[in-house]
């Protein structure tokens, strides 16, 4: 039962009607849509990177 329920959450977050339609990343730290630049200046910085996975219709 716990599975089915979190399955259920899991479809209706990953919903475009719940994702929206935007084509530009989400406000906050510095986003890049490059991973090798993104790769770059992580090594260079010595910070880690977070991946930000989305899809447009």
């Amino acid at each position: 039962m716990k599975r089915a329920i979190l399955c259920a959450l899991l479809l209706a977050l990953a919903s475009p009607a719940f994702a929206g339609k935007s084509e530009n990343p989400p406000k906050g730290p510095p986003w890049q849509r490059s991973l090798l630049a993104a790769q770059e200046q992580a090594l260079k910085e010595g910070k880690p990177i977070f991946l930000y996975f989305t899809k447009t219709y």
